[in-house]
């Protein structure tokens, strides 16, 4: 009875699972995976100003976040009050 539902909640989460990792793969975000099994050895240097490239990306993390916290209100109130 609710199996569309499911689906399309299922189906939700893997298109926005695969945009966001589409975007990591695009912004470079395993390029240096040498330098990474490091990273836990390293002293931290201090942060610089964030750059502009910087808050789009966050920009666009947070949105596709709420997106997806939307889609899931959505299709749970659908479900809910209207079958």
């Amino acid at each position: 009875m609710y199996y569309p539902f499911f689906l399309a909640y299922i189906l939700t989460g893997l298109i926005i699972g695969v945009t966001v990792f589409a975007w990591a793969l695009k912004t470079g975000q395993f390029a240096d995976q040498q330098r990474a099994r490091f990273l836990a050895m390293e002293e931290i240097a201090p942060r610089t100003a964030p750059s502009a490239k910087a808050g789009r990306d966050l920009y666009c993390v947070v949105y596709l976040g709420l997106a997806a916290v939307a889609a899931s209100f959505a299709l749970v109130g659908y479900a809910l009050f209207f079958r």
